[in-house]
Parts: C-alpha cells; structure tokens; sequence
C-alpha cells in the first residue's frame, strides 16, 4: 500500500497518483490525432490502419498474461516511472519515424508500456485507499481528472499538428510522459510489499481462477464495450472527419467535446451505482449507446452523426468509472495483482474488436455499416449486464 509522510504538495497518496496519471494521459490524448493521419501520411490505408492497430492491441493483451508475476515480484511505484520514460521516449521516436514498419514497431512498444503503466497504477491507487467508500470517490475524482486531460489533450494536439508539425506533436506527448515520471520521482511515496507465499506465474492458472468468477467475466465485458466505444471514436471518427471536409482543428475539437460530459460528471456518477446498482447503470447506458449506433446508421447528415456522437459520451460517464469499481469489488487484495491484468486485457480486446471489425466494415462496404458494428457490440454489453445480481451491487 502506498504511504508517505505529508509531501511538500500537502496531498494523499491517491491524489498524488491522480496527478500523474493526469500529466501521464494528456500526453496520450495530444497523441490520438496525429496517429492515425500520420500512419495515412506513411501511405497506410484507412482499413490497414484500424486492422494493424487492433492486431497491435490483441498482442499486447496476450503479453499482459504474463504481467502477474512481474507486478508480484517487482516495485510497482518503480514500474510506474520505468513505463513512463519508456512510453515518452517512443513517441519521440514514432514522430521522427518515415519507415512503415518501424511506425508499427513504436506503436506496439508504446501500448505495451502504457498497459504497463495503466496496471501499476491502477492497484497502487485501490490499495492507497482505506475503505470502499474512499475508493468510490477517489475513483470519481480521478475519472473527472483524467477526463479533464482527455479533454484538453486532442485540442491541444491538433492545435499543435497545425503550428508544430508531427515532430512538435509528438515531442510533446514524450515530454509529458516523461515530466510524469519526474514527478513520481520527486514524490515522497513508499510501498509496502504484499506478503504472499508465492507467485502467481501460471497464465494457466490465472486464467482458471479468472473464468471461474462469473462476475469477473461480466467486468470483463462490460470494460471490454467502453474501449470498443473509444476504440471506434479515436480511431476512426478523425479518418471519416477528414474524409468529409473537417479541419485537423475541428476534429481535436470533437475529440475534446467528447470527453466533457466525463470529465464534468464522472466525480458525481459513481454515486449513482450505490442507489440503483450496477445492473441498471450498465443495461441503461449501453442500450442507449445501441440507440446512438442505430440512429448514426441510419442519418445520412454527418453533422448530426458527430452530435449524436457526443451525446452518447453522457452514457460513458456513468458507465466508465463504475466498470473498475465493479472489478475490485468481485477481488481480495491478493487476488489484484493476478487478476488485474486479465482484466485489463479487456480493454486491448476491445481495442482489437473495434478496429479490426470496423477496419473489415471498411474494406467491404460503406461506413455507415460501421455504427451498425459498434451498436452490436454495444447491445451486447446491455444483454450481459442483466447477468448481475440485486446483491452484487
């Protein structure tokens, strides 16, 4: 559990880590435009580019398997910062970069070390909390904040791929990431090792223990269906803006305006679970992203396709906060670090599903289909959702 004397900031150790992981995000968010119109740049079509990607992401979920030992064995706190540097300094390189596959190579090695990042923190935060409803608003604190970087990043980014070039982009990004890590250095925290009587280092056996909780499996799934959702919005949506006339400017616009209601509400949503339960925020929430899906399909004004759009971030604000509470609920403090990266998985599949799916749509027909894709997998996450008991909330 992270601990520490009173800092020179005067802050807990959750809001120290909120902190960096703030600085940490919105160097990934400045990124979320000029990656996929600088893999066009390379001569990458738009269907290789949602396929490549969503390959990326499904090796990496097949990595993190093997990530319980590691964040068993080693110092989280130290893989935090290690991650960080890593991650800054493959953006620098990924925007120097004129060779396809070495482009390939930098965006792999950048998701692995930010899925590093992502695990670390996320445990060190649960265990820094004292009780769960510390947790519950901790967690909507930090869900507000990051959202606030996620905001505030792709307006950034493309203000700065305008007057700075993709080299100025992505120096940017690296510089954050790595002022991240600084600051985790400078910071006065401590972890304390769990005591356990031995590592988990059978993928096996994790995966076992991981599929026999069936609430554990509805976590996965209803994780799984926000990054399908983002996957879609931060890949996408900029190739079919651009395609109908949009600026780089107004698309880090809708980048930015898609993460307000989350960045406006998550710190007040996450009260909501404990009056209505998980079930009817996640049944609720992804059946009117089905809606949102359906109605983009069938429009054929784009403009209202991007408002329709943005009114569905309301529904990820109520359901991106809850779906890692829902997780930590269903786990003992031991069972995290063997766990966690299983559930965190979810969110590379996602990634995979959304691209991958999306990037076939592509190749094969119109992309309106494509909403129609994403509003499958968006009316699945409801359906799995009434799985969860009255007493699981």
């Amino acid at each position: 559990m992270p601990n520490h004397g009173k800092s020179a900031l005067h802050l807990k150790p959750t809001h120290e880590l909120v902190s960096t992981r703030m600085l940490f995000t919105l160097g990934m968010a400045a990124t979320t435009v000029g990656v996929p119109l600088y893999l066009i740049s390379l001569g990458m079509a738009d269907s290789q580019i949602g396929i490549f990607i969503g390959i990326s992401a499904f090796l990496i979920a097949i990595s993190s398997l093997f990530m319980p030992p590691i964040l068993e064995r080693f110092n989280q706190f130290r893989l935090l910062i290690i991650s960080a540097i890593l991650t800054g300094l493959s953006y620098v390189f990924f925007g120097y970069t004129k060779n396809t596959v070495i482009a390939m190579a930098l965006v792999f090695i950048t998701n692995l070390c930010i899925t590093i990042n992502i695990n670390s923190l996320s445990i060190l935060f649960k265990d820094s909390t004292r009780s769960k409803k510390e947790f519950t608003r901790d967690t909507g604190l930090m869900g507000s904040l990051v959202n606030f970087s996620w905001f505030i990043g792709p307006l950034l980014g493309g203000l700065v791929l305008n007057y700075a070039g993709v080299n100025g982009l992505f120096i940017l990004s690296g510089s954050l990431c790595i002022i991240s890590a600084i600051y985790l250095f400078i910071l006065p925290i401590k972890t304390v090792v769990k005591k356990r009587d031995e590592l988990d280092i059978s993928i096996k056996e994790n995966l076992r223990f991981y599929i026999s909780k069936p609430n554990l499996k509805i976590a996965y799934i209803q994780r799984m269906g926000i990054t399908i959702w983002w996957g879609f919005i931060w890949t996408f949506m900029p190739i079919f803006m651009a395609r109908h006339g949009y600026s780089v400017a107004s698309i880090g616009l809708f980048m930015s305006l898609s993460q307000l209601p989350l960045f406006l509400l998550e710190f007040k949503t996450v009260g909501i679970v404990a009056k209505v339960g998980y079930r009817a925020v996640f049944v609720t929430s992804y059946a009117f992203l089905a809606i949102i899906c359906l109605l983009s399909f069938l429009s054929g004004n784009f403009l209202l396709v991007i408002v329709a759009l943005l009114v569905g971030s309301l529904s990820l604000s109520f359901i991106e906060p809850i779906s890692e509470l829902y997780f930590f609920d269903q786990v003992s403090r031991l069972e995290e670090e063997k766990t966690y990266p299983i559930f965190g998985t979810s969110s590379l599949v996602g990634s995979t599903l959304a691209r991958v799916g999306v990037g076939i749509s592509l190749a094969l027909v119109t992309d309106r289909v494509a909403f129609l894709v994403i509003g499958f997998f968006m009316l699945y996450g409801a359906f799995k959702a009434l799985a969860i008991r009255s007493n699981d909330s």
